[in-house]
Formats: structure tokens, C-alpha cells, sequence
């Protein structure tokens, strides 16, 4: 290499060069030339290295590939990012990489990780197999990952929070999931014991366990496409249920089970508060059933239902004496506002009558005391 004489010019006013010789053992142990053997021309290349220089200054730097990195596989980039050279050994850092002004700055023992932002994982200590995303972002303790501006907590473990600004309000915490925006959090989530909330800050503690708990609406599907299943793949129904169910609305309870010899068994009961209420299921053009007690005075009688058009059956029990019931079979024709007349088929009291001369079905008590009955109407309709 030659090179021309005054062209070197002193780094700055307290550098100088006494003699050429001086250059050039400067240019020997900065600019070394080597050959490097191109396969694809079968030549040496010349090649020029660029060694022991410990800062470099430039607006633009192009390069066909950057190798950077440490005896200790960390690569830092950025303004005060990492910890500087001199205190490699004793920050105990290996497999990092920071990138942004002071990402990872000020950091001991952290191992496997990966910062990314301004500040990004400031001043961790013991953190091991770590994410950190965006400016001002914290992280301590082992496998966590943390993605938006200034969300984390300084210690804990696999923790997972998305969103700017989310944190569980403390600076500890372990297997949780936390996705929103600051304080509003939107999913929570216990990663050991694969719970999940929505619309909920933290999960509640319930009996059993929930592995859902939402708080507020839930639709699944659009527009009517789409299924839910139970504890099964939803299949063509809306709603695929396997096992046991119950509906309540608060007055009453549907329930589908199954009794000890495995029937399937459907019911309709009354809730607590209201079991003098009638438990009704109706069918617009299908089976109907009725159920419920009435009280009844010597002489008097009290409508339970309506007669319609089918086949209808009545029952009634007196509570006091369950020997004693009334039972009606009877087809009834609807013809304008006439029914046909109808005939009592049992009667073991003897003084108790079904009445079905008008459209009522009524019971009449004639005992000669109050009598309290359960009775029951199932109609099955005709054309």
C-alpha cells in the first residue's frame, strides 16, 4: 500500500506525528491488508481491515454486513445501550441484545434477552429469557415479555403484557397475562392454572374454578354464523351442549340431566320464592303442559285453564287424602264458541267435579271443607 506523503492530517490539536515512520506503525496496526480467495474467479481479493480502533464517527455508514457483538455473544446497539466494554466481565451479561438509546443500560446478569426501545429493560438485574418492547419498558425476573411503552414490573416470572402502560399495580407478579391499555384491561389471565377473563382487571376467586369468566355481553358468530360447543365441537346447532344443563331466569329452572338408571330426564321447576307459582311450558301449535296447586272452598270452584281444540288431560289430587283425584280424556271440537259437552271419567271423592261445559276447565269442591289440589292440564293439539 502507498501511501502519499502530507495526506495524513492529525486527529486533533494534541495528536501529532513526529515522523513518517510514526505513520506508519499507526497505518500497520489500524489498516491491514489481507487476500481473501474468491471462489467464484479462482484470484486472491485484496482486502483492507480495519483494526484496534475504539470509536468511530460517521453521519453514513454502509456496510455489506455488520458483525457485531462481544466475547459474551451481547450485541448492543444504541446511545448508552448495554454496559460499557470495560465492565463486560463484571455485569455478567451474555446472549443480550439491546437495541435503542440505553436499552438494557446499567443491566447485570442478564442472560437470553432481547430489549428493544429507548430504555428499554433499564437497569434489570437476573432477568433471563426476556422480551422487552418499546421506550421505558421494564423487566426482571426470568421469561417474561413485555411489548408497549412503559408496561412491565420490575420483578416476577412468566408474566405476559401487551399494551402501553399495562401493569398489575404492584412490582410483582408471576404467570399472569394482562392485554389493554393502562389500567383498562381487557383480558386477564392466570397462565399456571389456564384461567382467562374479559372485560375483568383480575379474576376472581369462585368455587369451582372458572376456566372463563366474562364480564359484560358475548356473542359468537355474526349475523347468525357460527356455533358454540360445550364441552364438544359445535356441530349444526347454534348451541352444542354435552352434559348436564340448566337455565334459570330467576323464577324458574329448565334442566336437562339424567336420573340413576341414566334416563333422560327434562324438567321445569319453580325457583325459591316462588313455588306457589306455576310452572309452565307452552308451545305455539305443539304440546302444552300445566302444573300448580289451587285452594278451593266448600262450594266454590276455581278455573285452572282453557279447553282447546285436541286431546286434553286433567288431573287434580287432593293434598289431604292422595286417594282422592279427578281425571279427565276427553277430544274437545272447537266450532265457533261452542264445546262439546264432556263426562267425568274418575272421581274416587265422589264430590269433586271437573267442569267442561264452557271453555274453562274449572274445579268445583263440594266436600263440605277447604281443600287444597295439585292438578296438571297436558294438551296435545289437532289441526
Amino acid at each position: 500500500m502507498y501511501i502519499a506523503e502530507n495526506t495524513l492530517k492529525p486527529l486533533s490539536p494534541v495528536t501529532t506525528m513526529s515522523s513518517t515512520t510514526g505513520v506508519q506503525n499507526l497505518l500497520t496496526n489500524v489498516f491491514r491488508p489481507t487476500f481473501v480467495w474468491d471462489v467464484t474467479s479462482n484470484v486472491y481479493r485484496t482486502r483492507l481491515e480495519l483494526t484496534n480502533v475504539d470509536t468511530v464517527s460517521a453521519n453514513t455508514v454502509t456496510a455489506y454486513a455488520a458483525k457485531i457483538g462481544d466475547s459474551r455473544s451481547n450485541v448492543y446497539v444504541g446511545v448508552g445501550a448495554g454496559n460499557e466494554y470495560s465492565v463486560l466481565v463484571s455485569s455478567s451479561n451474555s446472549n443480550d441484545t439491546f437495541v435503542g438509546t440505553g436499552a438494557g443500560g446499567s443491566t447485570s446478569n442478564v442472560t437470553n434477552s432481547v430489549f428493544l426501545g429507548q430504555r428499554a429493560g433499564f437497569g434489570a438485574i437476573g432477568s433471563a429469557n426476556s422480551i422487552s418492547i418499546g421506550a421505558n419498558t421494564l423487566n426482571g425476573g426470568n421469561s417474561n415479555i413485555y411489548i408497549g411503552a412503559n408496561t412491565g414490573i420490575a420483578s416476577g416470572s412468566n408474566n405476559i403484557f401487551i399494551g402501553p402502560g399495562v401493569s398489575n399495580g404492584v412490582t410483582a407478579a408471576s404467570n399472569t397475562l394482562l392485554v389493554g391499555s393502562g389500567s383498562n384491561i381487557t383480558l386477564v389471565g392466570d397462565l399456571s392454572n389456564k384461567r382467562v377473563g374479559i372485560n375483568l382487571s383480575n379474576l376472581p376467586v369462585t368455587s369451582p374454578s372458572l376456566a372463563l369468566d366474562v364480564n359484560g355481553y358475548a356473542r359468537i358468530g355474526t349475523n347468525q354464523n357460527g356455533g358454540l360447543g360445550i364441552n364438544t365441537l359445535p356441530g349444526s346447532y347454534t348451541v352444542d351442549v354435552n352434559g348436564d344443563m340448566r337455565v334459570s331466569d330467576g323464577y324458574g329452572t329448565l334442566t336437562f340431566t339424567h336420573d340413576a338408571s341414566n334416563n333422560s330426564v327434562t324438567s321445569i321447576s319453580n325457583t325459591a320464592g316462588y313455588a306457589s307459582c306455576n310452572a309452565t311450558l307452552e308451545v305455539t301449535g305443539g304440546f302444552f303442559s300445566k302444573r300448580g296447586t289451587v285452594s278451593i272452598s266448600n262450594g266454590t270452584g276455581v278455573t285452572i285453564g282453557t279447553w282447546k281444540k285436541g286431546i286434553t288431560i286433567v288431573s287434580a289430587q287432593d293434598t289431604f287424602a292422595s286417594s282422592n283425584y279427578v281425571a279427565q280424556i276427553t277430544l274437545v271440537t272447537v266450532t265457533g264458541a261452542v264445546y262439546s259437552n264432556l263426562a267425568l271419567v274418575s272421581s274416587n271423592s265422589g264430590t269433586t267435579l271437573l267442569s267442561g261445559a264452557s271453555s274453562n276447565i274449572a274445579i268445583s269442591n263440594t266436600t263440605g271443607s277447604l281443600v287444597i289440589y295439585d292438578y296438571s292440564i297436558t294438551h296435545l293439539p289437532m289441526p
